[in-house]
Order: C-alpha cells, then structure tokens, then sequence
C-alpha cells in the first residue's frame, strides 16, 4: 500500500501496534478530560463526525465550565457541541455551511470563506492543539481508514497537533487510499483511541425532475468519450449520470469532490472506468463519500476507489494533470456579466465557497477540458412568485463565488450559454437567450439602460 506513518504517538514505541491500540484505548470521557480550556480542536464533519467525543466534551463543558474553539467543514444536525446551551462555551468555525446555517443566529457559529483546496493553510494558520479523526477499525497491519468525511482534518493537522484522539466508528466504512496525499492513519500515530458507535449520516438527494433532465441533456452533450468528470451532489448530478449512461458515453474517469451515488451507478454500467486517466488511471478518486448504505456496502475496500486528502483532490494543478477534465457546479444566480453566486442568499451564507472556483480554474487548465456552471433559470419564492436566477446584477449583498473572468459554459434547460473570449455585450446576449422566456424582455431593457 506504499503507507509509512507520519506520526509518532503516545504509545508508539511498544511492540506492535496490537499492543499500542490496547495501551490507547480511553473511554469517551477521559478523551474530553484531555481538553484544556482555550483549546482549538480540530474535528472531521458531517459522516464522520465523533458522536461519542461531542457528547462527552459538551458534557463536561456544561459541568465545569470553559472554553474551546472548534475547527470543522459542515457538521451534522443535532450535534450536542454546537447546541445553544454550550454558545458560551464553544467558538465553533465552519468551512462550509449545512445544519450552521440555523445556528448562525446564535453567535458563536461562523463561516470561514477559503477555497478547499486551501483547507491545510486554514488549519495551520490558527493550528489545533487537539485534532480528533473517525475511523473505522484498523487492517490487519493497523492502518485505519478516515473514510466518508476526511475533508477538514487533513494530514498537516494531524501531524503538527500535540494531542491526536481517534474514534473509531465501527459502522464506517473503510476505502482503500494509497500513494501521495493518502487518507490512512496507523494506530502507531494516535495519542489516544475511544469506541464510538453510530451508523453515518445519510444524505438523500431529491429525485431528478423534468428541469433537471433537460438541463442533464445539454451538459451531456459537452461530455466528449474519455472524459474525466467532477460531478456535484444532488437532483441535477443524479440526471447528468442518467443522461451519460442513455448517450452512451465511453471510458468516463472521476475525480471529484464529493462521490455520490450517480457515481456508483455509472461505474456499475461501465460508463465510468478510469482507463484514460493520466493520474490514478482505473481509479475512482475523491475526498469525501455522501449517500446511503448503498454507496457504503458498494465502496467498502473497493480496490477501484482512491480516497485522497481534499488539498489533493481540488488542487486545479492536481486536476489540471488529467486531460479533458469536464466539472460539472451549481450557481445560485448569475448576473449578465458572469458573475456567479453559488453560496448566499443575498448577504446571508447558505452554504459555502467550496470548491468550485478549484474546479473551474482547473478545468480550464486541463488540456481540453471545460468547466460548466449549471442553473435553473427561475424560481418561485415563498409568495409563489416566479423570480428570474439570470438577473442583471447579483442582489444586493451576494457573493461572487465564481468571477466573471473565470466563467465558460452557463447551463439552464433552455441551452447552453458559451462566454468564453466573449465581450460583456456578447455574454449579456448569450444568457439572456437561455433565460425564462418570461424575463428576456425585462433583461434586455435593463441591460440596454446599463451596459458599458
């Protein structure tokens, strides 16, 4: 598996790591005694969040007092350390917004904007003293797999903290990684090991309806045979794998973010073989797992997958390494510039920066790649009204997460709007011609009484 620990942890000098992982083993409770009021912890999220540890610290928290900072991206609903009672003694830092949003209010819940390809930077700008990863049981060899969420704990953190806690879950399920920028960790590594048991967060993605297989169709077309695909999570992602396997799309690689179950699907009917890859080549690569049981049962020690750590997986150089790399991204709105907004709701973050200005610089750096940002081109808003998502600015307050200088293919189910080399004039025509039919009228006048 070409593994060497990294690491030296509190027991690692006894023969054997059999041995060490008895020596370590820590009820959830002495784990959190470890804690020290001031710490900055550094947790993994969402499918791989540790259960017993959060219910453990925010016990003793609400005992005797304190203070701790956590470092994390996306934590799931319910968590007992993030619960209003603890907003006075716990500063909590997300790298992407899911269940934080509701919590935002409290004022103890706030969103790091960073790219995540940068995530080891964010970690080590304000380093953990404590970082505590999830696994699931180690090999035979004592190599344990971080498995569904590795994606805020990365390696720099795990090697530069002074305490390293590790939970093992013994409901995750292990994913073969190997090679530079792996995601395994050696009991040898560990500080301290505590049980935990709790079946991972599902994430259910709405069924694809009729918009979102219209808009599939046109991204399909951009697909060429051979292509390396970065797919997104949701309805729409689930309609591009259909759309890719009905046009009989061939040797498809996958490097991604996130793998999801359309993924799973399209290795399944062979759409998806990795053979022309020029990095990984047969392999599945991605940082984290977002489905169901399953995705679990279908990835559990599966030699076709390769999970690397997430500054790997959405460096543009790293994703520039394949040719023809197609990423595939949501927008929110986009104004008639180019300017997207795929994270707020005005001023107010709704979920987070992510990785799609990664995966659209390296796209477009990949030799013949493409980068596509996908819409629905209106929506209703809560008095039914129906809203145009192509306006000709951004709403007040909203983010660009993609500049308008990074944008090429805009994608809504009424076309495909191309605004690479385009002028402002050309783009602003461009998308009006794929917007609802009901606004193109409006968008013209307000384009023609602001354009440069």
């Amino acid at each position: 598996m070409d593994l060497t620990p990294t690491r030296r942890g509190r027991c690692a000098g006894l023969d054997g790591w059999r041995a060490q992982y008895r020596a370590l083993e820590m009820t959830a409770e002495d784990a959190a005694a470890l804690i020290r009021d001031g710490d900055t912890v550094a947790l993994p999220g969402h499918a791989s969040w540790p259960w017993a540890f959060d219910d453990a610290l925010s016990r003793r928290l609400r005992a005797e007092g304190g203070h701790v900072t956590l470092r994390f991206m996306m934590a799931p609903p319910d968590t007992a350390l993030l619960s209003p009672a603890l907003s006075a003694h716990v500063e909590a830092h997300s790298s992407f917004f899911n269940a934080e949003r509701a919590l935002a209010e409290q004022g103890n819940v706030t969103f790091d904007p960073i790219n995540l390809s940068g995530t080891p930077r964010w970690l080590m700008d304000r380093p953990p003293r404590v970082t505590v990863v999830t696994c699931a049981p180690p090999d035979e060899d004592g190599w344990m797999s971080r498995s569904l969420w590795a994606a805020t704990v990365t390696r720099e953190a795990i090697d530069e903290s002074e305490l390293l806690l590790v939970e093992i879950n013994d409901q995750l399920p292990p994913i073969a990684s190997s090679g530079e920028r792996h995601t395994r960790l050696h009991v040898s590594e560990a500080d301290g090991i505590l049980r935990g048991s709790a079946p991972p967060l599902e994430s259910r993605s709405a069924p694809a309806d009729e918009l979102d297989r219209r808009i599939a169709g046109f991204i399909a077309d951009l697909v060429p045979d051979g292509a390396c695909v970065q797919f997104g999570l949701g309805g729409l992602a689930n309609a591009v794998g259909e759309c890719l396997a009905y046009a009989g799309k061939r040797d498809l690689g996958v490097q991604t973010e996130v793998v999801s179950g359309c993924i799973v699907e399209l290795m399944r009917r062979g759409v998806v073989n990795n053979s022309r890859k020029q990095t990984c080549r047969g392999l599945t690569v991605g940082a984290n797992f977002v489905g169901g049981p399953e995705l679990w049962d279908f990835i559990r020690d599966n030699p076709l997958f390769c999970q690397k750590e997430i500054d790997w997986v959405n460096d543009p150089r790293s994703i520039a390494r394949n040719d023809h790399v197609v990423s595939i991204n949501n927008a929110m709105e986009i104004d008639l510039t180019g300017q997207v907004n795929a994270e707020s709701v005005g001023p107010r973050q709704y979920s987070g920066t992510g990785g799609q200005l990664d995966w659209v610089l390296g796209s477009q750096w990949s030799r013949g790649g493409k980068s596509i940002l996908a819409l629905r081109s209106a929506y209703r808003d809560r008095a039914g009204v129906l809203r145009s998502k192509i306006t000709p600015q951004l709403a007040p307050g909203s983010i660009v997460t993609t500049p308008r200088s990074c944008v090429e293919y805009v994608v809504t189910e009424y076309g495909v709007a191309d605004l690479r080399s385009r002028s402002v004039r050309e783009r602003a025509r461009a998308l009006i011609a794929i917007a609802h039919p009901d606004f193109r009228e409006e968008l013209r006048r307000a384009w023609e009484r602001t354009a440069p």
